[in-house]
């Protein structure tokens, strides 16, 4: 098995020149001018850079920038996948912290070159970014073994193979994104994807080109599903989405949408790959994101590190070798490691089959009134409310207890109701006493809540 990534690139090609490998909107690349456009540019970052430094990819979504990062993977180099949306702020801080030996933003000509040696399979090879959804983006550094091992659990949980068209169709500085389309290229499926995220112009290329898988946020799948109302495509076999809070009514249209479509789903983080799965046809218990993935390994631990039993609610801890090296620049004090087990601050339980519940983030859990709260159960509580579309949950300084829950909803707001409905559903301390609507949702790049938009909106609308 190819240890290293894009390796198996030049024998695709050799196989198969001319067969598509990267559609991007209406421009089409061949395995052989993708082979030949990523060699020649890997023997530039060979000239220009030094083994194992980093290469800065600013440049727009397209075709170049997958180029430009198998390159840097072929070469040694460290593929630095800048968002083109950061403020300059953030790029300014990002440059500082990690002194990029080269910043691309747009290809240069290069010279026909051979392919060169693969580079050790623990060797760096590609920097991401968190969404920056709680401050400013922290680098994650990974190894070629980190992504070839996520291949492996790919193969085994989704079974895509080199029939398959997958699209990929959100920006490529997101790691799901990202992830998709180096996928397909590396085992030779055909990659397609969008200079810029829109579901008509999505829905299309699924059509024209046949699409069989689909990578999907849980709100991207939500605007294709508004704009093919009325149509099917067929060809969709899988669906692969990250993190999705379902409703009923979502389900239905998404199967009305893509019928023969079985809908997997995964839970995972950027500094851990997969976590657990629920495949299509998998009988999850409700509320559960998953078993453990392939590979992959779960333990419930306690404050002091002590292994909880089936049902009792802690961190949880990862072990597999999908994991990250470590942050290339930035810091998180709530993810550390232990005896091969790493926790970014997630908080969950397992129950006796094996089956992970979520019920939050560390780092946003709250303590209102003497009880720990956190935010996603209400969240959770309050988006499958009629006429909720989204919901994000803080907490504001509060004399008498401690915090007060707020919660920011995209949707109607009728306080009566939503009041009445929480009720039957949490206990009173974890009820937010106030709502603001907001219909002009922020989104990061990725497609994510902004949290600190919205909790700059909440502190506006209810600071005292």
């Amino acid at each position: 098995m190819t240890r290293t990534i894009g390796a198996d690139l030049p024998a695709l090609a050799a196989a198969a020149p001319a067969r598509a490998a990267l559609i991007c909107d209406e421009e089409g690349v061949s395995r052989a001018a993708l082979a030949a456009r990523v060699s020649a540019l890997a023997a530039h970052l060979a000239e220009t850079t030094a083994p194992g430094q980093g290469v800065a990819l600013a440049m727009g979504n397209g075709p170049e920038l997958v180029e430009a990062f198998f390159a840097c993977a072929i070469s040694g180099r460290q593929a630095l996948v800048y968002d083109p949306g950061w403020p300059a702020p953030y790029r300014a801080a990002i440059d500082a912290a990690l002194a990029p030996a080269l910043t691309l933003e747009s290809l240069p000509h290069v010279a026909p070159a051979p392919f060169p040696p693969p580079p050790a399979p623990d060797a760096p090879f590609y920097v991401g970014f968190t969404s920056g959804s709680t401050g400013l983006p922290k680098g994650y550094r990974r190894a070629h073994r980190s992504w070839i091992d996520s291949f492996a659990a790919s193969a085994v949980e989704f079974g895509l193979g080199e029939q398959d068209v997958v699209l990929a169709p959100g920006g490529l500085a997101a790691s799901l994104h990202l992830y998709g389309v180096v996928h397909a290229l590396h085992i030779g499926a055909s990659a397609v994807m969008m200079r810029q995220f829109h579901p008509r112009r999505a829905l299309r290329l699924i059509s024209r080109h046949g699409v069989t898988a689909l990578y999907a946020t849980p709100t991207q799948l939500q605007m294709l599903i508004e704009a093919g109302a009325g149509e099917s495509f067929p060809t969709v076999r899988l669906l692969l989405i990250s993190g999705a809070k379902w409703r009923a009514e979502t389900r239905a249209a998404t199967s009305a949408l893509f019928p023969n479509a079985g809908i997997a789903e995964f839970y995972g983080a950027s500094e851990t790959s997969f976590i657990t799965i629920a495949r299509p046809g998998e009988a999850v218990p409700p509320g559960s994101v998953g078993r453990p993935a392939y590979g992959v390994t779960l333990r419930i631990r306690d404050a002091a590190g002590r292994d909880l039993n089936a049902g009792e609610a802690g961190a949880i801890w990862v072990a597999s070798t999908m994991l990250f090296d470590a942050y290339a620049c930035g810091d998180a004090p709530e993810t550390r490691r232990a005896g091969g087990f790493l926790t970014i601050g997630d908080h969950g339980r397992l129950d006796e089959a094996g089956f992970l519940y979520l019920h939050g983030r560390e780092k946003r859990m709250l303590v209102t009134s003497g009880l720990n709260v956190y935010p996603e159960e209400v969240e959770t509580v309050l988006a499958r409310l009629p006429g909720i579309a989204e919901a994000a949950v803080f907490g504001l300084p509060d004399d008498l207890r401690g915090v007060e829950l707020v919660a920011v909803l995209r949707g109607a707001v009728d306080e009566p109701a939503l009041r009445a409905a929480c009720r039957a559903l949490l206990p009173a301390a974890k009820i937010p006493r106030r709502f603001l609507s907001v219909e002009d949702w922020p989104r990061t790049s990725g497609g994510k809540a902004d949290l600190r938009a919205l909790e700059a909106m909440a502190r506006d609308r209810f600071a005292r």
